[in-house]
């Protein structure tokens, strides 16, 4: 098999990559790396490493670097598409986690010796760019309206040596004081829901921003998107959320909604932006639709 992995080039987890996990990936495989050198790249990196032929790729980063490399497999115009593995480098790695991938070497040779892939689901996010032309995203995990994209641009701007679970958990209480409810209305096939919320999520997986499990019975192939709205609370029910979905818990409270859709139109009267995987995809109006078994997934 030709095997390329992307790998992140800012991950704190490089050096353990090339000492410890790459050597054992050569000794039994064909493997080139490609290494990101801006933000995006993994897009362009995706798209190419589909275009010259891989079997497989393996995407060696977090979320975000997960993320990429789906959109650049996905705007791809083959017909067959590379199997997808991950090697969890990065600050969150929630699918990966859902996933069972642990990113040991052995494991990784293990999968890849005797591929079984799975066919999993995929989102497919049309919205706007800023300056209001249509865009296509595709998301693998999550993507998410208000707190979200609020958090993803405040996490930018905190230094790493800060560690995953407190960056993380900064963010989110930071945001939470500075960044205003906003007004969504979501409407489905089935179900139509309108108000002032803090999260408004759409998920293919179980978990986002590291470990905070909006929908712990999801399955990636079960093809249906699960939603969490969490709308207007006082800091207090906030902590109690959080802290009760972190544990894998639903929570029993009119103001958390869970719902479930295969496809959503999402709106606000006010500029918004709606993001996946830590990556911005765009501003609203937004259409996310689940599609079905689109990529093989290593596992």
């Amino acid at each position: 098999m030709k095997i390329a992995i992307i790998l992140n080039g800012i991950s704190r987890k490089k050096k353990r990559f090339y000492h410890k996990i790459l050597p054992d990936l050569e000794k039994n495989f064909k493997v080139e790396v490609f290494e990101t050198q801006y933000s995006g790249h993994a897009t362009q990196l995706g798209h190419e490493v589909v275009k010259h032929g891989y079997d497989v790729i393996l995407s060696a980063g977090g979320d975000g670097t997960l993320n990429q490399v789906v959109n650049g497999m996905l705007v791809s115009d083959s017909s067959k598409l590379p199997m997808l593995g991950i090697i969890p480098l990065g600050s969150g790695n929630d699918f990966a986690g859902m996933m069972n991938i642990s990113g040991e070497a052995s494991q990784l040779v293990n999968i890849l010796k005797e591929p079984t892939p799975s066919l999993i689901d995929v989102g497919k996010i049309t919205c706007l760019n800023r300056e209001g032309s249509p865009v296509t995203r595709y998301f693998i995990n999550v993507c998410s309206l208000g707190m979200g994209p609020a958090t993803v641009q405040r996490l930018e701007r905190l230094p790493r040596w800060l560690g995953t679970g407190l960056r993380y958990y900064v963010s989110v209480l930071s945001t939470f004081f500075t960044h205003p409810t906003e007004k969504f209305e979501v409407r489905t096939t089935d179900w139509t829901w309108q108000g002032n919320a803090r999260v408004v999520a759409v998920a293919n997986g179980k978990s986002f921003g590291n470990k905070i499990y909006i929908a712990p019975k999801a399955e990636p192939d079960d093809g249906v998107f699960s939603t969490f709205i969490a709308t207007n609370m006082s800091l207090l029910k906030f902590l109690f959320v959080l802290q009760t979905v972190k544990m894998k818990k639903t929570v029993n409270d009119n103001r958390v909604l869970y719902a479930t859709a295969t496809s959503l139109e999402l709106s606000s009267p006010d500029l918004a932006w709606i993001e996946s995987e830590g990556e911005l995809a765009g501003l609203l109006p937004a259409r996310v639709e689940l599609q079905k078994g689109k990529i093989q997934f290593l596992k």
